[in-house]
């Protein structure tokens, strides 16, 4: 009889463990099986087609398009001075000039010497004419004229150098020198420079040296005039590259009517290198294995799939597709790692 009762209160608490357990077990099951038919919340985008503008940053310095000093050639006193500082000169204005009173004594000289020298000259080709012992006397002063003559051109030379002009158009820095003062050959007078063209000067690592061409768009900005951009084009590559730095000098050319670019100026150079038209989606919707990169597309049902993709170009925050999705196809951006195709989602956010 006991024996019976022990066996019957043993039935009795496997019963209890069995009935405790499926009471854990099956709110656990119906969970699963929400969690297995819950949408999953997720932000998705569509493929786009829109320009792909790649470029190419850099820090550049201005420089004039053409510039240079103006210096006295020899040394003499300053007799004339037109110096506007910061002000537009045009070509062979008058800059300055110093004394030159013996240099055009000397031109006077010459011109009489070879006047009379001319004259005689005449006389002896006549001459010469009917006297064949002329000949040589001719010879002689032809030799006279041409010696004269060079002379002539070489006072004129100098008498030129007197009178310093602007060789182009363009604006006069400062005065370095007053009128009246000698100044010694070699002396700086003042600056001219051609601001209508900034070029601006800056260096590209040698990665991009094939992508670069003359023609080439770009943009400039400053830190004087804020966000205003300066569009400009590749005027120059040059042909060495540096050994150190393994970068290339690219030189632009920027409009400058207005002036307010100068040379010296940090400017900021964005070389465009590629601009067209291509299908991008959001860097954030690629899912990458191994080599290959995947997006999940959505399908008609709201469900998603796993597609391939091929890429091409990139850009902060866009990729190319250059296969695998069509325009307008829409793909998931945000709540990937919950995803496996076949899933439901429900589209949150923006």
């Amino acid at each position: 009889m006991a024996k019976l009762h022990s066996k019957l209160i043993w039935v009795i608490l496997i019963a209890l463990l069995v009935f405790i357990g499926y009471l854990y077990w099956l709110p656990g099951q119906k969970t699963d099986n929400r969690r297995a038919t819950a949408a999953v919340a997720v932000s998705t985008s569509k493929v786009e087609t829109k320009p792909m503008i790649r470029s190419v940053n850099s820090l550049g310095t201005g420089i004039a398009n053409q510039s240079i000093q103006l210096i006295a050639p020899t040394s003499d006193f300053i007799s004339e001075l037109n110096i506007r500082e910061g002000k537009a000169v045009k070509r062979g204005e008058v800059i300055a000039k110093l004394q030159d009173v013996d240099e055009r004594a000397r031109v006077t000289e010459l011109e009489g010497i070879l006047a009379e020298q001319k004259r005689q000259l005449d006389r002896l080709k006549n001459l010469a004419n009917t006297q064949a012992t002329a000949q040589s006397l001719l010879d002689e002063q032809i030799t006279r004229v041409n010696t004269t003559l060079a002379q002539l051109n070489s006072a004129k030379a100098q008498l030129a150098q007197m009178t310093i002009t602007a060789p182009f158009a363009g604006y006069l820095g400062l005065r370095q020198v007053s009128e009246g003062a000698y100044v010694s050959s070699g002396t700086v007078i003042t600056t001219l420079d051609d601001l209508s063209t900034l070029r601006v000067a800056f260096s590209v690592a040698e990665h991009y040296l094939a992508d670069i061409k003359p023609g080439m768009p770009l943009t400039v900005t400053n830190a004087a005039y804020g966000n205003i951009s300066f569009a400009g084009k590749v005027s120059a590559i040059d042909t060495r590259l540096d050994p150190i730095t393994r970068t290339v000098t690219v030189h632009g050319a920027l409009v400058n009517d207005d002036v307010r670019l100068r040379p010296g100026m940090l400017l900021n150079v964005k070389l465009e290198l590629d601009n067209r038209i291509a299908m991008q989606i959001s860097e954030k919707a690629l899912v990458p294995q191994q080599q290959k990169q995947f997006v999940y597309r959505v399908n008609e049902n709201n469900t998603v799939s796993q597609t391939e993709v091929t890429i091409g170009q990139r850009e902060p925050g866009w990729v190319e597709i250059l296969s695998g999705l069509e325009e307008g196809d829409e793909v998931v951006v945000e709540g990937i790692q919950k995803l496996r195709s076949g899933i439901t989602i429900n589209r949150v956010g923006g």
